[in-house]
């Protein structure tokens, strides 16, 4: 069975059907190729998962809009150190602009605190 070689387009003569290359040299050349090029894929694959994943340690949580609402910052970093707490079962003390969290109007108090700095 006369076959064309994959590498150098030689035609040889096959001693199989599945014979793709006419000699060994053909064929260590043909399986390096074969080898790159599933290497680049993986490679490829490789790169597009780093993309997704550009930085883990980023807090992708939804931040307010505009930072003049501190009010609704507040109350959501309160609502996300409690719910911290609570899922470990750990209390801690937490203090921002030196007013606890755990304190029933943290969020008035933090404001009260803001305008009195400026």
């Amino acid at each position: 069975m006369k076959k064309k070689c994959l590498i150098c387009k030689k035609t040889f003569q096959a001693k199989t059907n599945r014979t793709l290359y006419c000699s060994e040299e053909c064929r260590k050349k043909g399986n390096r190729e074969k080898q790159r090029k599933l290497m680049k894929q993986k490679r490829a694959e490789q790169r597009k998962e780093k993309k997704k994943v550009l930085n883990p340690n980023t807090d992708v949580t939804e931040k307010p809009k505009k930072i003049r609402n501190l009010a609704q910052h507040y109350k959501k970093l309160k609502k996300e150190i409690l719910a911290n707490e609570a899922e470990f079962g750990f209390t801690g003390i937490t203090l921002i602009e030196g007013i606890d969290v755990h304190e029933e109007n943290f969020v008035d108090l933090v404001m009260q605190k803001i305008k009195e700095q400026k």
